[in-house]
């Protein structure tokens, strides 16, 4: 999968662990790499930092989710459940923890309509 990834890679956070935060956002397999170098150019007078905006290739693997119901602020008790079940079943992590937000990630929203798939790459330990 081909993203674009606004910040510089990090080293991998286990599950639950604080960490730097990265927003990938899917682009069409087959993207020129010049397509993001002529992205940050048209950006750069804005106040963004389009220096940390790059093109990032990864492949999960075999993955520990769930899908979070709720607010965003209760998420560590899913994240503390996928990490039971890591523990139980001899796996650690073994690349980022990502979200994916099926139902947006409005602030506001009516904490009963989010839904998150919490995912964390594993391997045995």
């Amino acid at each position: 999968m081909t993203c674009a990834a606004a910040a510089p890679p990090v080293r991998p956070a286990p599950c639950g662990e604080e960490g730097a935060r990265l927003l990938f956002l899917r682009v069409p397999d087959g993207m020129d790499p010049e397509w993001a170098d002529r992205a940050r150019e048209a950006a750069r007078d804005g106040a963004a930092p389009v220096d940390r905006v790059q093109l990032a290739t990864f492949t999960e693997g075999r993955c520990v989710q769930i899908t979070h119901h709720g607010s965003f602020a209760d998420e560590h008790l899913s994240l503390g459940k996928m990490g039971a079940f890591m523990d139980e079943h001899g796996l650690v992590p073994n690349g980022l923890h990502h979200e994916i937000y099926l139902s947006g990630v409005d602030p506001t929203a009516d904490p009963s309509t989010l839904r998150t798939v919490l995912r964390q790459p594993v391997r045995p330990a």
